[in-house]
Formats: structure tokens, sequence, C-alpha cells
């Protein structure tokens, strides 16, 4: 099996460096923008499997495979995907060979060629039922079911609104982060680390440094 893996990292990198995109002698002008939803609407599909080369059964079922060659599969699949603007992201931490196993069985899908903005590697194939994707328990749709679960829509105050925001993202670091969680709090949600005259927490950037660097030129 190392054999084979060495050889299919070979041509998952070989697909990285030589991807054809559709525009290969355009270059991008400022005055061609479009905005997410209508890039997310126009843009040009491709079949993943077709556009790279890789095809989905020529990546073994992580079953097959040591931690080890996963984690190297997966490292390749990623920059692989990077270099499409697919690219796999997830929202809470998810073992590697989970990960690999996830791109392996939703490989055959459709990009979106994308020039302004990033695409994102589907993780749920349409028809998927809801709980049963390759991720198991570490679904993001159900992640963010949990995430949101008891709220709903209506008119809050600033001082709510901040409140409700502190709260989702405190959920969604000690699911990301774990144990570690503490490193990434939002001091500038909380209220209790607003400074003497109610400004949030600005965590080092001072409003006088921003004024000395706003005036570097007067010097």
């Amino acid at each position: 099996m190392e054999r084979y893996v060495e050889q299919l990292l070979e041509d998952i990198v070989h697909a990285t460096e030589n991807l054809a995109w559709p525009y290969p002698d355009r270059e991008l002008d400022i005055h061609d923008w479009i905005s997410e939803e209508e890039e997310e609407r126009t843009a040009p599909r491709r079949q993943l499997e077709e556009w790279t080369g890789i095809h989905t059964d020529q990546l073994p079922p992580a079953r097959r495979l040591n931690d080890e060659q996963a984690s190297r599969l997966l490292k390749a699949l990623n920059a692989l995907l990077n270099a499409c603007n697919w690219s796999f992201v997830l929202q809470t931490e998810v073992p590697k060979r989970i990960q690999y196993e996830t791109i392996r069985k939703n490989f055959d899908q459709e990009a979106k060629i994308k020039s302004w903005h990033m695409g994102f590697f589907q993780l749920c194939l349409p028809g998927t039922t809801h709980g049963k994707c390759a991720l198991g328990k570490h679904c993001q749709c159900s992640f963010y079911e949990e995430l949101f679960a008891g709220f709903i829509d209506e008119d809050l105050s600033p001082e709510e609104e901040r409140a409700r925001e502190l709260e989702c993202e405190l959920i969604h670091i000690k699911r990301k982060y774990g144990d570690e969680w503490m490193k990434y709090y939002p001091y500038h949600l909380d209220p209790e680390y607003d400074d003497e005259d109610g400004n949030p927490y600005d965590y080092g950037f001072g409003q006088d440094d921003q004024d000395d660097e706003d005036d570097w030129w007067r010097k």
C-alpha cells in the first residue's frame, strides 16, 4: 500500500501544479469585479474528477490506510482543493482520518470556478440524509443546528445583540478548540472587558497608536 500511496501523492501534486483554468490568458481587472452573490450564480462549473484528473476510485478508503498515510493524503488533497479555490473548511476539530474520508466520499462533485471569491468544498452531497454524512458525529450541519438552537429572529437592543454574539462565539470556540478555547476568548464581545469609556477591548491596539500610524507622514 505504501508504494501505491507514494504514487498517488505524486499524481495529486502533479495535478495541483498543472491545474488548467478556464481563463488562462485573462488577467483580473478590478472593473470586472462582481459580488459574491452574482459569482455564486454565474460561475462556470466543472466536475472535480474531470478538472483535476484525480478520481474517487483512486483514493483508498481510510480503513486501508495507517494514520501517517491518511495524513499525507489529506494534506495533498487540501493543497489541490485550495489550488481549485474550492477549499475544504471545517468549523470544529475533526480527526484527520475522518477529514480524509469525507473528501474521498464527496470528491465526485461539481466545483464552481470563481475568480473573485472563495469557493468551498461541499461536505454533504445533495440528497444526503441529515446526520448521515461522512463526518458522522462531527457533522457541521449538526454543529450549526446546535449553535443556533433556541434562537429566534427578534428585535434586540445593541446590548442584547452583543450578548447573543458572545454566547454564539463561546459555543463555537469551545467546540472548535476544546480545552484551549480560552486562548481565543472574544474579549471584544464581553462588556466586562470594556474600558472606562465603554469601548470594547482593543487587544492592545489603542486609539493613540492608530492616530500615530495615521499621522506618520507629518513626522
